[in-house]
C-alpha cells in the first residue's frame, strides 16, 4: 500500500485520485461502538413457565397444612403448668424431626425460634390469615412476572416473553426482578400486621422459599440473536467514487481521509486476490519480477566479487537457508501472532552471514533482506529503514568477535540501533514518547538480547554442517594447547619452534593488508604437522647430527619430504580441523620444485632421464592471500636461518630474490595477490626478521684464547661450513632446514 506514510495530522506531498469505485471501510472503534449498540438494541429471551403460580400455591397450602397438623398435636406449653412443663421438655426434639422434615421436602431452613413464632400466629388464630395473605400476594407478582436474574445484570431496556410458542416484547420494567418481588410481597403483607406482630418475623423465610421465579433466561436464543446482529452491523458506510478526489496535494490529512486511504488499501488487496484471468498472471509477474529484481542484487554481487563463493553449492546452499530462516520468521509474525511488525527478528541473516562469511555478503543481503520486508509489510519505509540500520550495526558489531566483552558489547550497540531506529520514525509519526519507550521495551529490546544469544550458541551447527570457518573456532585452534601442536612441539620441537616464527611473520603481514591475520596466524600454526611423524628427515630438528638424507636417493628424499604433506593433511583430517586451516597444508609449499634433490639427480643421472614433475609438490599453488603469505613467510624464515652476518641490507636482500623467485615460478599467479600487496608484505617482514637475527655483542673473555674455543665450536662450526664449504655439502646441509627446497 503506497500511502502508509500519511498518518492523521501529516500533509499530502501529491494528489490522491480513486482508481476505482470502493466502500469505506468503518474504523475499529466506530465498528466496536456500532456493534455494542446492535447487541444491546436485541432484548433477552425469557421462556414464561405457566405452571409455577399453582405449583407454588400448592407447596404453601401443603405446608401450611402440615405446620398447623403438628402444632395441633405437639404443642410447647405455658409456664407455670407442672404438667404442660413435661410436655415444652419434650417438644424440641419432635420440633427438630419436623423442621428437618420441611427442610427436605420444600428447601425452607426454618429454625426452632421460628416454629415458635408460627406457634404464637396459630395460637391466635391468625395462620390461615397468612397463608390466604401469602397467596394473594404471589399471584400478585406472577401475574407481572418474576425474573430468574436481577435486572441490574441486564443492559437492554426490553425483554421477549414467550409463552407457549407466543413472543412479546415489554419494557424491563413491567416485570419483576427476583428481590424487587421479594421486598414487594413482604412490604404488602407487613403493613396489614401490627409492627410487634410475629408475622413480620417469619415473612422473609416463607417468601424466600416459596416463591419461585416463572420468567426463564433463554441463553441460548438470546445469545444466537446477538451474534446475529452483531453480524448484521455493515462493515462500511459510504462510497468513493471512480476518479473522487480523495486528498490534494499539500493537504493535511484528517480522520475522514485517513480512513479512506485505508479503505483503498483494503480494496486493492481484495482485487488483487480476486482477479483472474490475465489481471491475476500479470499481477502475480508483478510480484515474481519484484523479488527477482531484489536477489539478482545478491547474485550479481556474489558473481562479481565472491566468485568463490558463488561457484560454491554448499555456501549458495547455506545463503539460501538464512534467507530461508529469516523470510520464515517474518511469515510466522505476520500470520501465527499478533505481535506488530517491529517484533520481526530482523538481526537472524546480518549477524549469520556476517559471522559465517563477511561483511560484505551480510551488507548486500542486509539491504535485500530490508527491502523485502518493507514491501511485505505495505511498502513500509519505516521498517525497512529500521531493518538496514540495525542489520549494518549488527554486522559491525559482530565481525570480530573474540570474547564475551565484544559480545555483551554487541548486544549493546545493536539496543541503541533499534531504539533510536524506533524513535525516529515514531516522532515522525507523532507517537507519544511513552509508546515509544513501551514498543521498545516489549518488542526491540528482547530482540536486541534474545536474538543475538541464539545465534552465538547457534553459530556452532552452520559451522559444522557447512565447514565455514569464523573467527571463533579460529581463536579456539590458536590455543598452543591443542592436541596436535602439543605433539608437535614435543616431537619436532625444531618445527614447532619454525611454525612460531612463520606465524608471527605471516601475521604481521596478513595486518599490513588487511587479510584474515588470525586465520593466517592459525594455519601457520599447523602447516607443517606431518613432519612429526618422521621429524629427524628434516634439519630443524636434527640438532647438529647426522642428515639421513645422505644416505638415500634424491627421489626417496622427495617421496619423504612430500609425504609430510599428505600426512599432515591426514592429521588434520583427524583432529577435525576446518577447511580454511586444512588448505595451508598442501598450499604452503604450492608446486614449487625441490630444486636440491631434482640438480642431485641430475648429477647422476643426465637431464634426459629425469622427470621434474618427480621433484615438485602436489599442490595446489596457494588460492588465497592468507596461503600465500605463509609460503613466502616459511620461505624467507628458512632462507634467513643460514644468512651468514644477517645484516638489515642481506636480509632485504634475500627476502626481495626468494620473493621474486616465487613470482618467476608462477606460485601466487592464483592467490589474488597484487604487486602492491607483495611489496607490502616484504616491508612487513624485514623488521621481524632483521629482530630475530640482529648481531650480538660479543662478550669480554680472556682475549684470543677465549675467542678460539668459540670460532671452533660445534654451533659456528655448523654455521659457518654452511657457507664456506663446497657447493655439495652446501646443498645438503642447508635444503632440509625447511622442507627440503629452500636453499
Amino acid at each position: 500500500f503506497e500511502y502508509s506514510n500519511l498518518t492523521i495530522g501529516s500533509i499530502a506531498p501529491r494528489e490522491i485520485i480513486a482508481p476505482f469505485k470502493f466502500a469505506i471501510q468503518k474504523t475499529d472503534q466506530e465498528l466496536a461502538a456500532e456493534r455494542e449498540a446492535a447487541k444491546a438494541s436485541v432484548p433477552p429471551v425469557f421462556l414464561k413457565k405457566g405452571n409455577v403460580p399453582n405449583t407454588q400455591s400448592l407447596k404453601l397450602r401443603t405446608f401450611f397444612s402440615e405446620t398447623e397438623s403438628f402444632l395441633a398435636l405437639h404443642q410447647p406449653g405455658e409456664n407455670g403448668s407442672e404438667g404442660q412443663q413435661k410436655v415444652s421438655v419434650a417438644f424440641p426434639a419432635i420440633a427438630d424431626s419436623f423442621l428437618q422434615q420441611c427442610n427436605l421436602k420444600y428447601n425452607i431452613n426454618l429454625s426452632y425460634d421460628h416454629l415458635l413464632l408460627l406457634y404464637q400466629i396459630r395460637t391466635g388464630k391468625r395462620l390461615r390469615t397468612l397463608q390466604q395473605n401469602l397467596e394473594r400476594a404471589f399471584r400478585k407478582a406472577y401475574q407481572k412476572g418474576v425474573l430468574d436474574r436481577k435486572k441490574a445484570e441486564l443492559i437492554e431496556s426490553e425483554i421477549s416473553i414467550v409463552e407457549d410458542g407466543v413472543e412479546e416484547t415489554v419494557p424491563i420494567d413491567d416485570v419483576l426482578g427476583p428481590d424487587e418481588a421479594k421486598d414487594g410481597i413482604i412490604s404488602t403483607i407487613a403493613n396489614r400486621y401490627p409492627g410487634d406482630a410475629p408475622e413480620h418475623q417469619i415473612l422473609k423465610i416463607l417468601t424466600d422459599a416459596f416463591l419461585a421465579p416463572n420468567l426463564i433466561f433463554d441463553e441460548a436464543t438470546t445469545s444466537e440473536r446477538k451474534e446475529q446482529a452483531i453480524h448484521d452491523v455493515p462493515l462500511t458506510r459510504g462510497f468513493v467514487e471512480q476518479d473522487e478526489r480523495i486528498i490534494d496535494s499539500n493537504e493535511k490529512v484528517t480522520e475522514d481521509i485517513y480512513q479512506k486511504l485505508v479503505s483503498l488499501s483494503a480494496a486493492l488487496k481484495e482485487r488483487s486476490a480476486t482477479q483472474r484471468g490475465y489481471d491475476q498472471i500479470k499481477f502475480l509477474g508483478g510480484k515474481f519480477l519484484f523479488a527477482i529484481l531484489l536477489l539478482f542484487v545478491t547474485v550479481l554481487y556474489l558473481y562479481y566479487f565472491r566468485r568463490n563463493i558463488f561457484k560454491d553449492n554448499r555456501l549458495l546452499g547455506m545463503i539460501t537457508l538464512i534467507f530461508i530462516i529469516q523470510l520464515a520468521s517474518v511469515a510466522v509474525i505476520q500470520h501465527f501472532t499478533s505481535l506488530p511488525a517491529i517484533a520481526i527478528p530482523f538481526l537472524i541473516a546480518p549477524m549469520l552471514l556476517a559471522m559465517l562469511l563477511d561483511f560484505g555478503i551480510a551488507f548486500i543481503c542486509t539491504v535485500t533482506l530490508s527491502l523485502i520486508l518493507g514491501s511485505v509489510f505495505s511498502n513500509n519505509y519505516g521498517l525497512t529503514f529500521m531493518s538496514l540500520l540495525v542489520g549494518s550495526i549488527a554486522i559491525f558489531s559482530v565481525q570480530k568477535i573474540r570474547n564475551r566483552g565484544q559480545m555483551f558489547k554487541a548486544i549493546l550497540f545493536i539496543g541503541v540501533a533499534y531504539f533510536f531506529s524506533h524513535l525516529v520514525f515514531g516522532t515522525l509519526h507523532f507517537d507519544k514518547v511513552a509508546k515509544i519507550l513501551a514498543d521498545f521495551t516489549y518488542y526491540l529490546l528482547p530482540n536486541a538480547i534474545l536474538v543475538p544469544t541464539v545465534i552465538f550458541l547457534l553459530i556452532r551447527l552452520f559451522e559444522r554442517g557447512f565447514d565455514v570457518t569464523t573467527d571463533l573456532t579460529l581463536l579456539e585452534l590458536s590455543d598452543l594447547n591443542h592436541p596436535l601442536l602439543k605433539k608437535l612441539s614435543v616431537k619436532a620441537p625444531g618445527s614447532f619452534h619454525h611454525s612460531i616464527v612463520v606465524a608471527n611473520l605471516a601475521e604481521a603481514a596478513a595486518k599490513e593488508i588487511r587479510a584474515n591475520a588470525l586465520l593466517t596466524r592459525v594455519g601457520s600454526y599447523f602447516h607443517d604437522v606431518g613432519k612429526m611423524l618422521k621429524p629427524e628427515y628434516f634439519v630443524e630438528n636434527q640438532m647438529g647430527g647426522v642428515n639421513k638424507h645422505d644416505a638415500l636417493s634424491p627421489h626417496m628424499s622427495c617421496l619423504i619430504l612430500v609425504n609430510h604433506v599428505k600426512e599432515g593433511l591426514k592429521l588434520a583430517e583427524k583432529h577435525n580441523l576446518p577447511k580454511a586451516v586444512k588448505q595451508f597444508i598442501p598450499e604452503h609449499h604450492g608446486t614449487s620444485i625441490m630444486h636440491f634433490f631434482y640438480h642431485k639427480a641430475l648429477e647422476g643421472n643426465g637431464e634426459n632421464e629425469i622427470n621434474e614433475s618427480d621433484f615438485r609438490y602436489p599442490g595446489p599453488k596457494p588460492q588465497s592471500r592468507e596461503t600465500a603469505i605463509v609460503m613466502l613467510a616459511d620461505t624467507v624464515e628458512a632462507a634467513t636461518r643460514a644468512l651468514q652476518d644477517p645484516t638489515p641490507q642481506r636480509i632485504r636482500n634475500l627476502v626481495d630474490s626468494l620473493v621474486e623467485k616465487k613470482i618467476k615460478e608462477g606460485q601466487l599467479n592464483e592467490s589474488e595477490l597484487t604487486l602492491k600487496q607483495i611489496e607490502t608484505i616484504k616491508e612487513a617482514f624485514i623488521p621481524i626478521l632483521t629482530c630475530i637475527h640482529h648481531l650480538r655483542i660479543e662478550y669480554p673473555g680472556d682475549g684470543e684464547k677465549d675467542k678460539k674455543p668459540a670460532q671452533g665450536s660445534q654451533a659456528s662450526a655448523t654455521t659457518k661450513d654452511a657457507h664456506t664449504a663446497p657447493k655439495k655439502a652446501e646443498k645438503i646441509t642447508k635444503t632440509p632446514v625447511s622442507d627440503g627446497n629452500k636453499k
